[in-house]
């Protein structure tokens, strides 16, 4: 290997790359002033203005200067104050003294600290009664809101889901209807046809036409603001409905709404309240008429606040309504959770309805659309589930909860298809002939009917849909209570606190059961270490140790203890010294 010379490098160079160097310098410079003149021109450097100071001519000249130095030598007292006691502090600490000033007020830091988290203690204990009670006035306010737009409507059309029209349907509304005022008509409108097969559509509309005035609808699902594509009721059976996004049956439904208005002389323009249940698709309804966004709407309940009034023309006027959620005690939170009437991150429970999924959707289903292997339970679907997902909590324990929330937002969002076939009426079940056919003349309901087979028979038959055949739920009922102005929730009966732990326990219980089961088969695996065996093993020596010390502590008698503390001391003191002769 070549050896560096250890010379140092000169730095002669020639005078053509000398001369190169200073050309470019040159030019730089050049370039540099050439810049600095144009800014200057067009002001873009701005020169530093020089504080002119307190005027002469001033005649408080002489109190502002006194007042200015006053401040300043406050302010380096201030400074010097500081720095005293900065120096003051640092010199105890290194001797570790602490006057009785300073512990005074590390006791007050602490009990405030202790006050702080006592009541933040307090607040996460209350926390669920204060959520329950806002609840509670957010759906007193809903109802309030319904009674007004039942009040100003002529007109009630009532918002269902094809996909289970009856668990939509709230009996309880109609009678309410009813009973504010007899003249008032309701009409059924059977959203989202799209979702379902032809065969249920049909089957549908024949069960609640022997009830009430039924018309079909699809609302749009174009994302631009205004513009909104209609269908024409007048279409070609082999047209592709489900694959559109236009709107279909709006110009049905507005013909009806107008031969009512016609039909009564009196009056020329009528109000429609639209009333349903949450995520039924009535703001969506209302967009579509209008062919513009007008009102908000969502995926997730209670978009819908208060209620709103649109105008569609001179002849019509709707009013949005928010769905009402408060149902009877009776009705079960599974049917809410499965109804998307309320938010799945606000549920407690959210694995329990994933049980009514799982008996009523078939396990290839399931096993297709979560890529999961083949599960015996629901909580072994759940695992796996979490486990895909990467739903993982600490330590590596899966989420049970997270993964039973994806599997309701896919439920709710129609990621798992199904639909409902209507039950079969009983022979001595009443018949409203009489209300449909005053309703009929109204609404020139024949007319609508025809017009409507035209696009109902363009929907998809049921061979071609590969969607899940679920039985209808039973229809949610009203809890009537809750619309008394003023009246209070009742108040719990004051339990034990016996009583009240064991019902704790219970819910943590019920908590725990769900996660005991993975926990289980973590812990028992080959070379896994189990905290909570070692944390037993842990408290039964501590209390061996205890039991042993108390025996001790009952035996114990100074006197002989201290003779013979003196006597082994004076032992190894001569051995010591023993030793030390020896050496």
């Amino acid at each position: 290997m070549v050896k560096r010379s250890k010379k140092s490098k000169s730095k002669r160079v020639t005078l053509k790359q000398k001369h190169k160097v200073l050309r470019k310098v040159k030019e730089h410079h050049r370039k540099k002033r050439k810049e600095a003149k144009k800014e200057g021109k067009a002001g873009q450097r701005k020169k530093v203005e020089k504080d002119p100071g307190i005027p002469n001519e001033w005649p408080f000249k002489e109190q502002e200067l006194k007042a200015l130095e006053a401040r300043r030598a406050k302010a380096l007292q201030e400074l010097e104050l500081k720095k005293e006691a900065r120096k003051e502090r640092a010199r105890k600490r290194k001797l570790g003294l602490l006057e009785d000033e300073d512990i005074a007020n590390l006791a007050s830091a602490a009990s405030a600290q202790g006050s702080e988290f006592a009541a933040k203690d307090a607040a996460k204990e209350n926390a669920p009664l204060a959520v329950a009670k806002s609840n509670d006035h957010s759906e007193r306010s809903f109802y309030k809101e319904l009674v007004k737009v039942i009040e100003a409507s002529d007109v009630i059309l009532e918002v269902l889901d094809a996909r289970d029209p009856l668990g939509t349907r709230c009996i309880d509304m109609e009678k309410m209807v009813r009973k504010a005022d007899p003249s008032k008509r309701i009409v059924l409108l059977l959203n989202k046809i799209d979702l379902v097969p032809k065969e249920a559509v049909e089957k549908w509309l024949t069960y609640l036409r022997e009830e009430l005035p039924t018309v079909a609808f699809k609302c749009n699902t174009q994302e631009q603001r205004t513009k909104l594509g209609w269908k024409s009721s007048k279409l070609d059976k082999t047209s592709n409905i489900p694959q559109s996004s236009d709107c279909l049956g709006a110009d049905n439904l507005i013909r009806l709404l107008k031969n009512y208005s016609r039909s009564h002389e009196l009056k020329l323009a009528i109000t429609v309240g639209i009333v349903g249940l949450p995520n039924v698709g009535k703001s969506s309804l209302i967009n579509s008429l209008k062919r513009s966004r007008v009102v908000n709407v969502g995926s997730t309940p209670g978009v819908t606040r208060s209620m709103q009034e649109v105008q569609l023309d001179k002849k019509v006027k709707l009013l949005d309504c928010p769905g009402v959620v408060m149902l009877k005690s009776s009705n079960s939170g599974v049917s809410v959770a499965l109804r998307n009437c309320k938010r799945v991150e606000k549920m407690e429970d959210p694995v329990t309805p994933v049980k009514e999924v799982l008996s009523i959707c078939p396990h290839e289903k399931l096993l297709s659309l979560y890529k999961v292997p083949n599960f015996s339970s629901v909580d072994d679907f759940l695992q796996k589930v979490a486990t895909v997902r990467g739903k993982l909590k600490k330590g590596g324990v899966v989420d049970v909860e997270a993964a039973a929330r994806i599997v309701l937002h896919d439920w709710n969002e129609g990621k798992i298809p199904y639909f409902t076939l209507p039950p079969k009426r009983d022979a001595g079940e009443d018949s409203d002939a009489v209300i449909i056919t005053e309703d009929g003349k109204e609404f020139n309901i024949d007319e609508i009917y025809k017009a409507e087979s035209s696009y109902i028979g363009g929907l998809k038959s049921i061979e071609e849909f590969h969607h899940i055949e679920i039985p209808p739920n039973a229809p949610p009922g009203i809890d009537e209570e809750m619309l008394e102005d003023g009246k209070k929730p009742s108040e719990p009966v004051q339990e034990s606190q016996e009583e009240q732990m064991s019902d704790v326990n219970d819910s943590e219980g019920s908590k725990a059961a769900s996660a005991s089961t993975q926990n289980e088969k973590l812990y028992t695996a080959e070379g896994i270490l189990d905290p909570r065996k070692r944390k037993a093993e842990k408290k039964r020596r501590k209390a061996n140790k205890f039991s042993v010390l108390n025996d001790m502590d009952a035996d114990y008698d100074f006197k002989v203890d201290y003779q013979m503390e003196d006597a082994s001391a004076a032992d190894e003191y001569g051995e010591s010294n023993g030793a030390d002769a020896d050496e």
